[in-house]
């Protein structure tokens, strides 16, 4: 993900959580203006945080919250003091594409020798997945759960054992 598309998704979460509050809505601009120029890494400081949020203004803990509300903060459980930068409505993605994953798995694994061919695969549809299953079959190729055989008829898509 590109800083342009992450910036997107933080203006739609934006616009979302303006509508259930009003109050503290300056707190996004310092974010975007103060936190994420100076901080390419993954987590941040709750120290950190605040001070990088007091450039802009008067940061509280509830603007830490509201930041949190809309997704783009996630406190860490092993140390509560840390936040890890979050992608705003990642979930239904992220569900989507693990249920899928597990389906075609489920798929090729109920096959006699755990293998189908590629073409008959990709006709397949999958029902707990909104993403095509062609994007799992790639991404379940590439990260080596699946290999496949050229045969007379064409590729064949088996399930790796090692």
């Amino acid at each position: 993900m590109f800083m342009d598309d992450y910036l997107k998704q933080m203006e739609s979460a934006v616009r979302r959580s303006k509508g259930k509050n009003q109050d503290c809505s300056e707190v996004f601009e310092w974010f975007e203006k103060y936190v994420l120029p100076s901080k390419l890494d993954v987590s941040i400081d709750h120290l950190e945080l605040c001070s990088l949020l007091s450039n802009g203004g008067d940061a509280r803990d509830k603007h830490i919250t509201l930041l949190m509300n809309a997704g783009l903060l996630t406190r860490q459980l092993i140390d509560p003091n840390m936040y890890w930068f979050s992608i705003p409505s990642i979930g239904p993605i992220l569900k989507g594409l693990t249920q899928g994953r597990k389906e075609v798995l489920s798929l090729l694994n109920r096959r006699k020798y755990k293998e189908m061919l590629l073409s008959s695969l990709e006709k397949t549809r999958l029902r707990l997945s909104p993403l095509d299953v062609r994007f799992h079959l790639r991404d379940l190729i590439g990260s080596g759960q699946i290999k496949t055989v050229q045969t007379a008829t064409g590729l064949l898509a088996r399930v790796s054992t090692d």
